[in-house]
């Protein structure tokens, strides 16, 4: 299963999915939150699959700027536009013969959802500037974070392009749903990061704290936890951890420091949130509001909130 790990009954599940998903060439959507290896359940799909020697092709449909997305699609001729100094193939020609990944489809607007429904049924398509239509031999395996149907029942997706690409359904469960696999992961990420550098061990408090985070962020939170742990020896959730029940002795006739009201704690720990979802996404606030289920205009105003600048 590639870089895949994980022994819990959920996962046991995934990967059955997958090999039988190998076997066939249908549409495969993947759902489930952020961070929990859609990408990777679908490059094993692919690597199975009659297609392996062909190319995977990713895409991330939200990264993409309106007005260039036909053109990254199905690409363009020569002089088709001012800018066009040569041929650009495109994703659907990339992927002939292999795997097209598309990532986020829920942000690919209805327009595009008609040519590529039409194109992947047979119909072809055009690049643009050129007249030779193009019919490509690939499969769809797409993926997203959002309530596709609900998006369909709201007129935001095609009924049509949703049933074309909803044939083979794969849910991947949150990490906090893993609590056998957690460890595991950990272990892969700290030999991975410290190869030839000699293995960092964790303590017993350490690991405790590991198996009983609730991982919001999913995989790649965890990931990142313990590059922090591998560069700074020190393990750091950037969350509210519960504090010790060991009460510090503080020296006599200093004053215990006044102890921070609710709205200055949920706002303190609402700042590292957003900090590390924007680390993430390379502080790309359209990919970080995704990630965190919120509009730009409302990541926009709790990074003010909380003083990001």
């Amino acid at each position: 299963m590639g870089d895949l790990i994980g022994n819990s009954p959920a996962m046991q599940d995934v990967y059955d999915l997958i090999e039988r998903s190998a076997l066939c060439d249908d549409c495969v959507i993947i759902s489930g939150e952020s961070g929990t290896g859609k990408e990777r359940v679908a490059e094993a799909i692919h690597r199975g699959s009659k297609r392996q020697g062909g190319l995977f092709v990713p895409v991330n449909c939200s990264a993409i700027p309106e007005t260039l997305i036909e053109s990254e699609f199905f690409g363009y001729k020569k002089n088709a536009f001012t800018g066009a100094a040569r041929d650009k193939k495109g994703f659907l020609d990339l992927a002939d013969g292999g795997t097209l990944f598309l990532d986020e489809i829920g942000d690919i607007g209805l327009p595009l959802q008609v040519k590529l429904l039409r194109a992947i049924d047979g119909g072809g398509y055009t690049p643009l500037g050129g007249t030779e239509l193009k019919k490509p031999d690939l499969r769809i395996i797409a993926a997203s974070n959002k309530n596709l149907k609900k998006m369909m029942n709201e007129g935001r997706m095609r009924s049509d392009f949703y049933y074309r690409i909803h044939v083979i359904p794969i849910t991947l469960p949150p990490l906090r749903n893993r609590e056998d696999d957690v460890l595991l992961i950990a272990d892969h990420f700290l030999k991975t990061f410290n190869e030839g550098k000699g293995i960092s061990v964790l303590t017993p408090q350490e690991v405790d704290r590991i198996k009983h985070h609730p991982w919001p962020g999913n995989i790649r939170e965890l990931q990142n936890a313990l590059r922090r742990y591998q560069s700074l020896k020190s393990l750091d959730f950037l969350t509210i951890e519960p504090q010790s029940a060991e009460k510090v002795t503080q020296p006599p006739g200093e004053r215990e420091e006044a102890r921070p009201t609710l709205q200055d704690a949920l706002l303190r720990y609402e700042k590292k949130i957003l900090l590390e979802a924007l680390e993430n996404n390379r502080w790309h606030k359209a990919m970080t509001a995704q990630e965190l289920g919120i509009s730009r205009k409302t990541l926009f105003r709790k990074m003010k909130a909380c003083g990001i600048a």
